[in-house]
């Protein structure tokens, strides 16, 4: 016996499908989120919100993972005695110590990525609780001035 939906419950599968897209879209590529959901006809608090929690989820799950990553990738390839500065680690080491734990945080949502980010703050930077708290508020940051960068423009086009 086939099971139909009715009218409402379509609507709201796909409203949950929806909400799941774009939480995923948080997750994945942070920076076209907000805009993403101001079009679908979220207002402003549920554009924050939306893409705060798929931000934060995204951060969390690529961080754990990254430094489960980067735990198994130390055992089985052991770091060797002898440093050899390629000019690749080169470049790495001087942004690491111009920008810092603080640049990565900033740039991290709207740059270089959410997943991006949180593997590099895994393998560089071990206070959890500290990566952790400067990450979640910085994406809670520029949900927020995108959010609203995005229903300024809304409204003046």
């Amino acid at each position: 016996m086939p099971v139909t939906l009715h009218l409402d419950q379509r609507n709201k599968m796909t409203d949950i499908f929806q909400l799941l897209g774009f939480l995923l879209l948080s997750a994945l590529k942070f920076f076209l989120a907000p805009a993403a959901v101001i079009l679908a006809g979220y207002d402003l608090w549920e554009t924050i919100l939306i893409t705060s929690i798929g931000g934060i989820t995204g951060f969390l799950l690529f961080y754990r993972f990254g430094h489960l990553f980067h735990k198994k990738y130390v055992q089985l390839f052991p770091p060797k005695n002898k440093r050899v500065f390629s000019p690749r680690r080169r470049k790495m080491v001087k942004y690491k110590n111009k920008y810092g734990f603080w640049g990565l945080a900033f740039l991290t949502p709207i740059l270089f990525g959410i997943p991006l980010g949180s593997l590099i703050a895994a393998g560089f930077f071990h206070e959890r609780t500290k990566t952790i708290v400067v990450f979640v508020s910085s994406i809670i940051v520029w949900s927020t001035l995108l959010s609203l960068q995005c229903i300024y423009l809304r409204n003046i086009w």
